[in-house]
């Protein structure tokens, strides 16, 4: 005699009770009432869920991740229009010839002293003037008093 084994779930059936539609080792197809399912049928028939589920929700997955990607692509895209920089073309800064020798600070305002080529003399400006008429002579100059945590 031989043992029946369940090969294959084929389908589920819901009326009054949950059954599923077994086929057999032996090439016989059953009804089976989900309360009197064995160990071995019960992975089997959670297989069977797992894949229906699958093949069901897996269509509607694929079409939500499609849309969603398209919506994200869209909101990206027009992101992307706004944000966009206004170029305007580099002004080069003019920077008159010349260096800062010293600063001090003078009833709150901070003074350099500067010396201009094209003039020829030295004198105390404030910092917007040195800032507009040698912008490079005074970066070099401070960039020469920063301590700098390197031994």
């Amino acid at each position: 005699m031989q043992i029946k084994h369940p090969v294959l779930i084929l389908k589920k059936k819901v009326k009054e009770r949950i059954e599923y539609k077994i086929k057999w080792n032996t090439g016989t197809i059953t009804y089976e009432p989900m309360v009197e399912l064995t160990p071995e049928m019960l992975r089997l028939v959670n297989e069977w869920e797992l894949q229906e589920h699958y093949s069901k929700n897996g269509k509607s997955i694929e079409k939500n991740n499609t849309k969603i990607t398209k919506i994200i692509e869209e909101q990206l895209k027009y992101r992307m229009e706004v944000e966009k920089p206004k170029l305007t073309p580099h002004k080069e800064r003019s920077s008159e010839k010349g260096y800062v020798k010293s600063l001090r600070k003078n009833d709150g305002r901070i003074e350099f002293w500067i010396y201009i080529h094209d003039e020829g003399i030295e004198r105390w400006v404030t910092v917007e003037e040195v800032k507009n008429r040698m912008p490079i002579a005074l970066c070099d100059y401070l960039l020469q008093k920063v301590k700098f945590g390197g031994k």
